[in-house]
């Protein structure tokens, strides 16, 4: 049986609030675990031994691994690929190394990205481009071609299974006050809590950065594990167990989701698709009270996951002009609270999702559905017809599936 909480559920627990509940959740005192007899139940692994696992430490040890400076012959290479492939007039969603075309060396630094991703440390930031050089036009085109060479396939982002490519602004800022408040956490100047985007690489281009805030923090989703493994295992199994999941939008079209949080392979091979979200609700989208109440359970296993990847947390080392590759499988990413400076959407980021089908791991039975419909075909002869927006419209982050 599960009992409703009595615990205050927020999106972003204030930090006093949050460490008095850690206090009691590490003294045991705060809930005995509620244990749901699942498909995931007796094969979660004792531990993960792999670079993917890294507390705040180890990371700030390896730091100058997980950037790529371009040198000025790079991004002149780079901006001549752009260039020639502009001049050809192939719609975007062709993109690829064959017309995207670079000298050998950058290629293989762009491909260590990618293992960097898939077997290192998680995570990349590629530093030097200067947006403001580019027209909106060329800017994707070098952010989609640089893409190419570290994870060709793009997912989508959007609930129609059509959009391939994000703007992340703070779109509150210019919406009426009941408008704002029916915005989803990424597109407001708030804090994100430590969350995936249930894709397989998450890829981000800063366009703009905000005045002040706005940083975000990556942490290890498998140190996570570890962890949680060591001291609170039961943890572990309720986050893979099933949890029902709003979507916040029209229930005929888009229902609510049952999944676990934590998915595990016949093969032991652990993931994470993760989100306060769906279950504490923000701002004006609150959680529907027609669905399964919150546990005590599930409540002190998305406290400890916040506490522990808070804990492990590093920021990324981006700027204006960088591009961050994400392994969002096995990594968590927040952000901090931001101001603009009264520009109106100052910060501007592009967000992939990208897969690289030569390296992609095994994606266990209870994710599967979520990778079909962010990978697979979206036509009946199963094809997929992608649509790149390359400018901001107003309104179209209602659109989006997952953003915080």
């Amino acid at each position: 049986m599960i009992i409703m909480a009595a615990t205050p559920l927020s999106y972003y627990p204030p930090e006093d609030q949050l460490a008095a509940r850690i206090k009691s959740f590490e003294s045991n005192a705060l809930y005995k675990a509620e244990h749901i007899d699942t498909k995931e139940d007796g094969k979660l692994p004792h531990f993960l031994e792999s670079p993917l696992a890294w507390s705040r430490e180890d990371i700030e040890k390896d730091m100058h691994k997980c950037i790529l400076k371009l040198s000025d012959t790079d991004i002149t290479a780079l901006e001549n690929a752009a260039k020639a492939f502009e001049d050809q007039s192939i719609p975007l969603s062709s993109i690829s190394t064959e017309n995207f075309v670079l000298p050998q060396e950058l290629r293989n630094a762009l491909r260590q990205v990618s293992d960097q991703c898939y077997y290192g440390r998680g995570f990349t930031v590629v530093q030097g481009l200067d947006p403001t050089k580019y027209s909106p036009e060329l800017n994707v085109i070098l952010y989609a071609g640089i893409a190419t060479y570290v994870a060709p396939q793009h997912g989508f982002l959007d609930k129609n299974r059509h959009k391939v490519l994000c703007h992340v602004v703070n779109a509150a800022s210019e919406a009426p006050p009941s408008e704002a408040a029916q915005k989803s956490p990424g597109f407001t100047n708030g804090p994100l809590a430590f969350h995936t985007d249930n894709c397989e690489i998450l890829a981000l281009y800063a366009l703009d950065v905000a005045t002040t805030g706005g940083q975000t923090f990556v942490s290890s989703s498998y140190q996570l594990f570890n962890e949680l493994a060591q001291t609170r295992p039961e943890v572990l199994q309720t986050l893979s167990d099933y949890w029902v999941l709003d979507t916040f939008k029209d229930y005929s079209q888009f229902p609510p989701v049952t999944r676990p949080m934590l998915h595990v392979s016949d093969t032991g091979d652990v993931m994470f698709t993760y989100s306060r979200f769906p279950m504490a609700g923000f701002q004006g989208k609150q959680r529907n009270s027609s669905l399964a109440p919150v546990s005590e359970a599930q409540i002190a296993a998305m406290d400890a996951v916040q506490y522990i990847m808070a804990k492990n947390a590093v920021p990324l080392p981006w700027h204006k002009g960088d591009i961050a590759f994400i392994n969002d499988m096995a990594i968590m990413h927040a952000r901090s609270s931001f101001t603009e400076s009264g520009q109106g959407l100052q910060r501007h980021l592009l967000k992939f999702y990208l897969r690289d089908p030569a390296k992609n791991w095994k994606v266990p039975a209870s994710a599967q559905k979520q990778w079909d419909k962010i990978y697979g075909p979206n036509t009946p002869d199963g094809g997929r017809n992608e649509t790149w927006c390359v400018r901001y419209e107003a309104g179209e982050e209602n659109d989006w599936e997952s953003n915080g």
